[in-house]
């Protein structure tokens, strides 16, 4: 990824411990076991909030420890892995179990939103 055009923000979350790079050949095995969150950032001076859910992001993860995965779309190649997953809104967060859909988040939302939709998609084991 060019981290020269990437938002200070984006540049912190992919310099954190957890987070992966994904090109398009890398989803379907980073997404193929387990639950994981594909990022679908795009053009952050088009949408200002891709900032703030890359700051929202790793305080999810500290939320639910050990209880997903967080992959950040290359820019260069989201756009056909947006139409692949149907994903129409920048940013989203698209959730997936073993390798399907469970619950698209496309904008910034409330925090309060963020964990009643993650506790949904929780398996009983990983419920908190």
């Amino acid at each position: 990824m060019n981290t020269d055009t990437l938002s200070p923000s984006l540049r912190r979350l992919l310099q954190m411990p957890g987070i992966s790079e994904l090109k398009q050949d890398d989803v379907d095995a980073f997404a193929a076991e387990g639950l994981t969150a594909l990022f679908f950032t795009g053009n952050v001076t088009r949408y200002p909030e891709i900032d703030d859910l890359a700051v929202v992001l790793p305080e999810l993860l500290k939320e639910f420890p050990n209880r997903f995965r967080v992959g950040v779309i290359n820019p260069d190649v989201e756009k056909k892995l947006a139409v692949r997953f149907r994903v129409s809104v920048r940013p989203t967060l698209l959730f997936l179990r073993d390798g399907a859909v469970v619950l698209s988040l496309p904008r910034m939302r409330d925090w309060v939103e963020y964990i009643q939709e993650l506790n949904k998609i929780m398996t009983p084991e990983q419920a908190a």
